[in-house]
């Protein structure tokens, strides 16, 4: 279910991003580039291109996005997907955790941005300046809100406040480089055949370039300020599988600025300058062609963007491994959501009988009290009937099990469900390995 996951994860980012990127660069590039063209059946033809990229993300954005509200609902409650219609686990989820209420709010977004592809995409160009203004407004919206699905959400204090802000401008920023590429590709691979259309690609080459290092300043400082809360040190970026990945990550993106640095100091320059139209054509074909590259590079990007989603952040495994407090024979499982977190600990680790500790954490990694809590374990046979077992708290606010059968090794399923203050349900799910004995 976890690749499931991170599939579903993967197409609903790109979606969002192309569909906010087509509609950046319609409104802020395409259309101002139109008004110096000549030619009716070019500007008819790539609005028609992006009409088809706008429809089909929004399409897959919405498909996809209910594929990730199912599975993650499905996570959450440690349920099969058969079982998660008949018990009212969609509606719990959907009313009562903040991931639910961000996936209803988007799915709003998506209906209401796409009210505003008809007129923004029409052949004839009929989109008033205001509903242009609504188009990106929305679009941005859509994309930024993807941050309040992710690890910036639930902490306190500054950091409750800068995360989300840099995260949120961090998407956005994606949007209208990355999600713009690709109709920057298809404008360019359309234009240069006469000089009358050679001055739209000069256009819209010139505007991108500069929304281009708006939105490369933008990430590198988000970036660094996101990298700053996940991260947490040296060692947790190196020595954690989410540090790992975030470093691969920051090496993609300084790739795609390396290409994209090539484009605006030699490329850009030769295309916008009218003096010899051979230079001017390959100039044209070699920007059309770094665009596809740095498209591919993106596309590289989200997919690890979609895997960090579903990884503990390394400042939190950081944490839990300076603390020394797993046992060495313990099956450990971290499990982060976006109203807390969980460490679950089983020992021994093995098939038996084991005793489980479970503690509650916010993001500032302090214990998250909880009323009340309850283990559910899920053996990975199919068709294994789930055991859920009250927990005790002690002192230290760590709640314990005692006496668990664990039957069968293999890859089991551990839910976590605790009622927290607020009377709000805390659940989290993920798989743990139980050895054999």
């Amino acid at each position: 279910m976890l690749n499931l996951l991170i599939y579903a994860r993967a197409v609903h980012y790109a979606a969002t991003i192309m569909a906010a990127g087509v509609a950046f660069f319609a409104v802020c590039i395409a259309e101002p580039a139109f008004r110096e063209s000549s030619g009716d059946l070019l500007v008819t033809t790539l609005r028609r291109r992006f009409a088809w990229i706008g429809w089909i993300s929004l399409a897959l954005c919405l498909l996809s996005g209910a594929s990730w509200f199912v599975l993650t609902a499905a996570s959450m409650s440690g349920q099969a997907l058969a079982q998660i219609y008949a018990n009212d686990v969609l509606w719990t989820v959907l009313t009562q955790t903040d991931f639910g209420n961000d996936w209803l709010a988007r799915s709003v977004l998506v209906c209401v941005l796409a009210s505003t592809f008809v007129p923004l995409f029409s052949a004839n160009g009929s989109a008033s300046p205001w509903l242009k203004a609504a188009a990106v407004v929305l679009a941005a919206a859509l994309v930024g809100s993807l941050a309040f699905a992710g690890h910036a959400i639930g902490a306190e204090g500054a950091e409750g406040i800068v995360h989300p802000i840099a995260d949120v401008l961090h998407l956005v920023a994606a949007a209208a480089w990355v999600g713009a590429l690709a109709p920057l590709a298809l404008l360019l691979a359309a234009t240069g055949r006469d000089a009358a259309t050679l001055v739209v690609a000069q256009t819209a080459t010139l505007r991108f370039s500069t929304l281009g290092v708006v939105s490369v300043a933008t990430l590198l400082l988000s970036g660094i300020v996101n990298t700053w809360y996940l991260a947490g040190s040296l060692d947790a970026l190196t020595g954690t599988d989410y540090g790992r990945l975030l470093l691969i990550k920051i090496a993609l993106f300084f790739a795609m600025v390396g290409v994209a640095a090539v484009n605006r100091l030699r490329l850009t320059p030769r295309l916008a300058v009218d003096t010899d139209a051979a230079a001017e054509q390959s100039a044209r074909r070699a920007l059309c062609r770094n665009a596809t590259i740095e498209a591919a590079l993106g596309a590289a990007v989200i997919a690890i963007v979609a895997v960090l989603g579903t990884l503990p952040p390394g400042s939190h495994a950081d944490h839990h491994a300076a603390e020394g407090s797993i046992p060495p024979d313990a099956a450990f499982q971290h499990i982060h959501g976006e109203d807390g977190m969980a460490d679950v600990t089983i020992e021994p680790g093995h098939i038996g009988t084991a005793n489980a500790s479970i503690h509650l954490l916010n993001d500032d990694l302090d214990t998250l009290v909880a009323r009340q809590l309850t283990l559910t374990l899920t053996a990975p046979a199919p068709g294994s009937k789930p055991v859920t077992r009250a927990a005790v708290v002690d002192a230290d606010g760590t709640w314990h099990i005692k006496g668990i059968a664990l039957t069968t090794a293999g890859n089991w399923t551990v839910a976590v469900d605790a009622l927290l203050p607020s009377n709000k349900h805390l659940k989290l799910a993920a798989p743990i390995e139980i050895d054999p004995k």
